[in-house]
């Protein structure tokens, strides 16, 4: 017998209990099949119980282990019971184990990532308003990560997940609408969803508001603003904050410009 048959019989119905598994090790003479037998009997109990709640990962994990896709180490015990906690939450209907559940599968807490499964309980929870699981969704639609790549699909999802609050969806909003991607780019939009960021105390849109200011982008070119807003990011610890205010106040110091026309000579130099 391969080791792939042997790999397949041991995923196989017939052969999950540890008796029969005994019993394989016994009658067989080759080392390699050996290992894999003794490997498997090694993790059965760990797993065992996520394959009872319904995990569709759990011998994927077996499979992905033995043939070498995945990392050697025993799943840690108390992140097995508490995602099957979550899991039992999560097919109740709670919309946050569902998201934490999505999240499970969408970073491979037990193997590799599964994005179908993923995208299915962000899904679920969105539909619940779950404003994390909404941002994680658009974020699954505009890569193309376990579902179709639909950027005005992500639009939506960024949109919502927005509006009821999340900052990193702001951000992604911000972005979309900066870049274009896979719609028009918006000047005035970036502003906006930077602002709104901003006022939640997210050090990366006040930076980015100066950067904007700065750049008349979306906003009227205003210098002294512009520092204001980068002086706050390097307030609240931004890394990037500190060299960024330095060169502005560079240029606002070295010429005899008044703020638009030192704008429009240096916007090139000053970006995102």
């Amino acid at each position: 017998m391969t080791s792939t048959e042997l790999l397949d019989k041991l995923c196989g119905d017939s052969t999950r209990d540890t008796q029969t598994l005994t019993a394989l090790l016994l009658a067989e003479q080759d080392r390699d099949a050996k290992r894999l037998i003794l490997e498997f009997l090694g993790r059965i109990n760990d797993y065992a119980h996520l394959a009872e709640s319904g995990v569709r990962m759990s011998e994927t994990c077996y499979r992905d282990y033995v043939s070498g896709n995945m990392p050697g180490q025993k799943p840690d015990a108390a992140l097995l019971e508490t995602f099957a906690g979550e899991l039992r939450r999560a097919e109740a209907g709670n919309a946050e184990a569902q998201y934490i559940v999505a999240m499970h599968y969408l970073h491979g807490s037990f193997g590799l990532p599964d994005y179908a499964e993923a995208v299915s309980w962000l899904a679920r929870a969105a539909e619940q308003g779950e404003s994390r699981a909404l941002y994680e969704l658009g974020v699954c639609r505009m890569n193309g990560e376990g579902v179709p790549l639909d950027y005005h699909a992500a639009l939506d999802c960024f949109t919502r997940a927005a509006e009821a609050g999340n900052t990193d969806a702001m951000l992604a909003l911000a972005s979309v609408y900066r870049g274009g991607r896979g719609i028009a780019a918006d000047p005035q939009k970036t502003f906006y969803w930077y602002t709104r960021a901003a006022e939640a105390g997210n050090s990366y849109a006040f930076l980015n508001l100066g950067i904007c200011t700065f750049n008349g982008s979306g906003t009227e070119a205003n210098i002294e603003r512009a520092i204001e807003y980068v002086e706050r990011a390097e307030s609240m610890g931004n890394a990037d904050a500190k060299m960024l205010l330095k060169r502005m106040k560079r240029y606002y110091e070295e010429a005899d410009l008044d703020a638009e026309e030192c704008a429009a000579r240096n916007r090139t130099e000053i970006s995102d």
